[in-house]
């Protein structure tokens, strides 16, 4: 038996339940926030975006556009000024666990182990007994072998990175938001885990809302890209990516792609 290698605990159990397909819509959303001297400033204005199915949607546009903004409120952790924000046709009223969110840095918790970490959703909503099988799969899918014991402190940002990943697809969430998660880490390391997040959501048939400031991760990862304007954002235009995985970064098709999206973006 190879080193560190780690025995499925259920192997009759998939790591991923295929459910019903999920839909975001957003209309018209209007957003503020109150800034340093406690003035009022309109961050987002008349925002739409419809995200459904498998989707991996990018968000690209200038910084303090609203996209982090837009994020906080698909997942629940603010309501907008205004608009209409449902997911499966329900409006959202706050945080649940079909909703997920990978932040710009990992945000483990500093106490918990990393296999601790990954398992916090699951304890979080009284589940870990039933689905605890998926902590081990998703430690070696990840490459976390040998680290499973580890506190963040401890291991490099990649790895952080990627036990943010595996505690974000524990919960098997319809939909996960992505503000930059890979922002800090080195290209070999980003275009790496780029492939994981691909794996990963194919696997487990969700949709993602990815908010970057990198052209060539946009169309790497994303089926199509909505641009935003300068704040108070909305909507630029859109771009589909029609281009099949793996993705191949120096094709004619993928510079054509990132040409036609850089030219969107600064019109």
């Amino acid at each position: 038996m190879a080193k560190n290698h780690i025995i499925d605990p259920r192997p009759d159990l998939p790591l991923f339940e295929r459910g019903e397909s999920h839909t975001l819509v957003a209309r018209d959303i209007v957003q503020t926030f109150l800034d340093d001297g406690n003035n009022e400033v309109r961050a987002i204005e008349g925002f739409s975006l419809e995200v459904s199915g498998d989707e991996v949607v990018g968000i690209i546009g200038p910084s303090g556009c609203g996209k982090s903004t837009f994020l906080r409120l698909v997942v629940g952790l603010d309501e907008p000024l205004a608009g209409t924000l449902e997911f499966d046709g329900e409006p959202i009223t706050g945080p649940d666990a079909q909703r997920s969110m990978v932040f710009q840095n990992a945000n483990l918790f500093e106490w918990l182990t990393v296999e601790d970490n990954i398992a916090f959703g699951l304890k979080a909503t009284g589940c870990y007994k039933e689905k605890c099988y998926k902590i081990p799969r998703l430690i070696e899918m990840m490459g976390l072998q040998g680290f499973e014991k580890s506190y963040p402190s401890q291991i490099s940002g990649g790895m952080a990175s990627r036990c943010g990943l595996a505690r974000a697809f524990v919960m098997n969430p319809g939909l996960i938001c992505f503000d930059e998660p890979l922002s800090a880490l080195d290209a070999f390391t980003r275009a790496t885990l780029q492939d994981e997040i691909i794996k990963m959501q194919q696997a487990a048939h969700a949709s993602i809302i990815l908010v970057t400031h990198d052209i060539e991760e946009a169309v790497y990862l994303c089926d199509r890209v909505v641009v935003m304007t300068e704040r108070p954002g909305t909507n630029k235009g859109e771009l589909a990516i029609d281009l099949p995985h793996p993705r191949d970064r120096v094709s004619d098709e993928f510079v054509e792609k990132r040409r036609q999206l850089l030219e969107l973006l600064n019109r």
